[in-house]
């Protein structure tokens, strides 16, 4: 799977990679500590004809002239040091053989699991070792990082379980898989490695590495605990995700992004009370933004509560003047809280932003009817009538470092099959000015068939609003 257009999930996270690793991160205490802890040097390693055998065989794949006799060596060293194991399974010695076996046949898995024994048999080992799994890590990382780059986000996965199951004495693999199997949707990989990230966040490793690397990790890992709440939201395990928002609200209690996110799976979860509560909490908040105010009106809007759904429309309307979609869902949401009276200058806005929306005409003609102006009525039922194409489903998506993606669809209503329609959107910044536009033309089909379009608008500024004119022929 080659991922092109950002998470999946609905958060604003991007995937954090901090680029090409280096050595110097790790530490495993001193060697006095080691000792201690083991008390002395742990189990002492024992010769046998098969580490014997299994030593040859690595001797020998190191010297092999070309990469297929030195994998037969390896292979055979793999299975010296199996026998060696089966034959005395306290032998540090032949798991550490193993773990170089399996080196040399890349299954880091294995070595990284044999490494690992050896070294718990006999913690001095750790001295030998740190510096070959901590190179072998660094190599795997930065075979990874053009795949995050490219977005080739399955192979650069692999790459990061292979440096983690081989080396884990920092954390930025760890830091960068949980957030790629979130992008993935592998919701239970994600979560193991996200607990596996905060726990080493917890450990006495960072107590042992110098006060910029402590930093730059734990900088690294702060948005695990909303990424691991956002995973268990998308795996559907809502109870969970809640308990967590929960938490993390009540620890900032000024961050309204937490806060949408709590609501909004209390919606997902049919609890609309709560969610309406904290909702209502947010539209309170200073300081919000049109893109705030939308998500808050969505949020209403699903819940039903077509009065605060428009409150926080009109308010998302009105940080942002061409704010088309939230013109939009402002007028339905008139409608439905029967404001019919409220409805037509907002539908003008709309269709002035958004010219062949056969919806913007009825609803406009569906409350002038309820207000009786049959003037209006008749005018816009007129304007549905008159329409060559209709233009529906739009929908902006709004790209993290600016610029924008519209996506829509394209309606015939009277024109030939195969003709031509062509679109020129304009891209507004919040005040209501210019930023930039995109022409796409669209061959239709048959009448009353739909052709679905998607346009892109490049900039480096957020975009607050947009509209459209379209031409035939």
């Amino acid at each position: 799977m080659k991922a092109r257009n950002g998470l999946v999930l609905v958060m604003a996270l991007g995937i954090v990679f901090t680029g090409c690793a280096s050595g110097g991160g790790g530490g495993g205490g001193s060697r006095d500590d080691i000792l201690a802890m083991a008390g002395g040097g742990g189990v002492n390693p024992r010769d046998t004809d098969n580490t014997e055998a299994a030593e040859d065989a690595l001797e020998a794949a190191e010297q092999a002239p070309t990469p297929d006799e030195a994998r037969m060596h390896y292979e055979t060293a793999a299975s010296a040091a199996d026998l060696a194991i089966a034959e005395d399974p306290e032998n540090p010695l032949a798991y550490r053989l193993a773990a170089m076996a399996a080196m040399g046949l890349e299954d880091y898995q294995a070595a990284g699991t044999n490494f690992d024994r050896a070294q718990e048999l006999r913690p001095v080992y750790e001295f030998d070792f740190i510096g070959i799994r901590e190179a072998k890590w660094i190599e795997l990382y930065q075979q990874a990082s053009p795949l995050v780059g490219s977005g080739d986000y399955e192979r650069a996965a692999e790459y990061f379980e292979q440096a983690n199951a081989i080396y884990k004495g920092r954390p930025e693999a760890m830091v960068t898989l949980g957030q790629l199997y979130a992008q993935l949707r592998q919701h239970d990989q994600a979560v193991a490695v996200i607990d596996e990230a905060l726990a080493f966040m917890e450990s006495d490793v960072l107590a042992g590495v110098d006060s910029a690397t402590a930093t730059a990790w734990q900088e690294s890992a702060e948005p695990l605990p909303l990424l691991r709440a956002q995973v268990l939201a998308d795996a559907g395990r809502f109870e969970e995700a809640v308990g967590t928002y929960q938490e993390m609200v009540t620890a900032n209690p000024e961050d309204t992004s937490l806060k949408m996110g709590l609501a909004a799976i209390l919606t997902e979860m049919g609890n609309e009370a709560e969610a309406a509560q904290v909702y209502g909490e947010l539209l309170e908040s200073p300081e919000l933004g049109p893109v705030e105010y939308f998500r808050i009106g969505v949020g209403f809007y699903q819940g039903n509560d077509y009065t605060m759904a428009v409150r926080a429309f009109g308010a998302a309307a009105e940080a942002s003047v061409n704010n088309r979609d939230a013109l939009e869902m402002w007028a339905r949401s008139l409608q439905l809280d029967s404001a019919y009276a409220d409805v037509p200058p907002v539908a003008e806005r709309w269709i002035e932003l958004d010219p062949n929306s056969q919806n913007a005409y009825l609803i406009l003609a569906q409350s002038a009817n309820q207000l009786e102006d049959e003037e209006t009525t008749q005018s816009a039922i007129q304007m549905v009538d008159a329409l060559e194409v209709a233009v529906s489903d739009l929908t902006m998506r709004r790209a993290p470092n600016g610029g924008a993606t519209v996506n829509g669809s394209v309606v015939n209503k009277t024109l030939d099959e195969g003709a031509d329609v062509t679109l020129r959107f304009t891209f507004y910044r919040n005040d209501g000015s210019a930023m930039g536009t995109v022409t796409e033309t669209v061959s239709v089909g048959a009448v009353d068939m739909a052709q679905i379009f998607s346009i892109q608008f490049d900039s480096a500024e957020q975009v607050g609003g947009y509209g459209y004119e379209l031409t035939t022929g």
